[in-house]
């Protein structure tokens, strides 16, 4: 039997916050520009215990996500279910509701916290919401204790950094003087994830001539245009990551670059969305394969965050019939011929999930 290795489960759509970034909740999000009268979803948690149950035999990565994931009301129950079966379990999130669920997520024995922090307090909150910066410290602060407390190592804590054109040269500062790295155990930098109009035109009319899907929900709260980064020094950029990636090995400590090379050539070629001239080249993304997302309404998703792509609904299917269905087989023919889609250039998660093609001296 064919299981996928990993499975994101987006519990909620709900957030308590609406950074100004964000593809869901930003300025310029894929729930913001709808009706606000549209209630949130929420992943219906017998759907959660039929796919746990049915992957048990697989123990694939289960991954969290939101909105913020913290505000599941079923939280405590998930977490048990998911580590009674033998699986890994994470999640990310924006930290201000950790100091509240640190005693839960240490007693229910969590795997991994990844805390989203964009830099010092000034930056951070300019991008989060006043006081943002605080609470996520608060929160770390509390994990911490409570793993010392009843002799814990788990979860262990990792610091997302997501570059944006409003922080790009405060990384140093953050992990070099702002943070104390005795609480943290690795970090993850990685640009901001995005698409050109021009991908987002290509990727619609793929999704139309493939599978008569007409859905542009997602993918355009994904557009950025490439002059909005024009501000970015990346040999500066470059400079910082490498300094707070050779203290993190000094340390001990892991650091995930996403891109994996961080240097001024691969650093434009991305943010000028010329992917052909990027250091790291991929000829095929294994994700089809491997992972699936679930989205909140009960949706199956081959890809992450571009929810406009399904293969149906858990609501009306099993996990079992749609994972092997022929939508599911009719896409992985399509990648395999294809390789790619219009917008798979602009995915962070290839960098994870890609097989390299090669690497430019």
């Amino acid at each position: 039997m064919h299981y996928p290795r990993s499975v994101v489960l987006h519990l909620t759509e709900n957030c308590n916050l609406n950074c100004k970034m964000c593809y869901f909740w930003g300025e310029n999000g894929s729930f913001t520009k709808q009706e606000k009268s549209r209630t949130p979803e929420t992943l219906d948690f017998n759907i959660i215990k039929d796919i746990v149950e049915y992957l048990t035999p697989g123990k694939p990565f289960y991954s969290l996500f939101g909105g913020e994931p913290l505000l599941y009301p079923h939280l405590e129950d998930l977490i048990s279910l998911v580590k009674g079966a033998g699986s890994f379990i994470d999640t990310p999130t924006n930290g201000t509701l950790l100091k509240a669920k640190a005693p839960l997520l240490v007693r229910a024995g969590f795997d991994l916290v990844r805390v989203s922090l964009d830099g010092p307090k000034e930056i951070n909150d300019q991008q989060r919401g006043k006081g943002t910066y605080e609470k996520a410290i608060e929160g770390i602060d509390a994990l911490a204790q409570e793993k010392q407390r009843v002799q814990a190592k788990k979860p262990k804590i990792d610091i997302i950094y997501t570059v944006t054109n409003k922080n790009y040269n405060s990384i140093e500062r953050l992990f070099r003087e702002e943070l104390d790295l005795n609480l943290i155990d690795m970090t993850t930098i990685q640009m901001q994830n995005y698409i050109t109009e021009q991908m987002g035109a290509r990727y619609s009319e793929f999704l139309e001539k493939e599978f008569d899907i007409d859905s542009n929900q997602y993918w355009k709260g994904l557009i950025q245009n490439t002059k909005d980064f024009n501000n970015i020094d990346t040999e500066e950029l470059a400079r910082q990551v490498k300094t707070v990636s050779s203290h993190f090995k000094k340390l001990k400590k892991q650091v995930l670059l996403l891109p994996p090379t961080f240097n001024p050539e691969n650093l434009n070629a991305y943010l000028n969305a010329e992917w052909n001239k990027m250091t790291d080249l991929y000829i095929k993304c294994i994700v089809p394969w491997v992972s699936l997302d679930i989205t909140a309404s009960g949706e199956v998703a081959p890809c992450h965050i571009f929810y406009d792509l399904t293969m149906g609904n858990l609501h009306e299917n099993n996990l079992e019939e749609i994972w092997n269905g022929e939508k599911y087989k009719r896409f992985r023919t399509y990648m395999e011929e294809n390789s790619f889609m219009p917008i798979c250039s602009g995915c962070c998660i290839l960098y994870l999930s890609g097989r390299k093609k090669r690497k430019r001296s």
